[in-house]
């Protein structure tokens, strides 16, 4: 095992798990092939997401970047004299939501009782 280790390769997590005796059955070839497998899937759809969200970004670049269209229209007001005030198409404003509730651990223990509990531990299995 320490040749394997002093190798630069790792061992894979249900070996570990098996060995520090937090796991009661060593693993099956049919588990380990499962869990690369679903590595390599992982892998496969990480890539998948990082190029869409690099398409994403360059679609906004694309978008932000000024076009000598929109300048034009920027330029002449007269545009939206003939539109009413309020149904003239303006800027969005910030996002003026309120913010969403968080949850605060400290007030919620304090909302309890100090009083002591009785606890019976399990016998651990191995």
């Amino acid at each position: 095992m320490w040749a394997y280790v002093a190798s630069g390769k790792r061992l894979p997590v249900q070996w570990s798990a098996w060995l520090t005796h937090t796991r009661p059955d060593p693993p099956s070839i049919e588990e380990l092939q499962a869990d690369l497998a679903r590595q390599q899937r992982v892998k496969l759809n990480a890539a998948i997401l990082e190029a869409k969200d690099e398409a994403e970004r360059a679609n906004m670049k694309r978008l932000e970047a000024p076009s000598h269209h929109s300048e034009t229209e920027a330029q002449s007001p007269s545009v939206s004299w003939n539109v009413p005030r309020d149904q003239r198409l303006e800027p969005p404003e910030p996002d003026q939501r309120p913010k969403a509730q968080t949850r605060d651990p400290w007030a919620e223990a304090l909302k309890g009782s100090d009083e002591p509990r009785s606890w019976t531990p399990m016998a651990r299995k191995r």
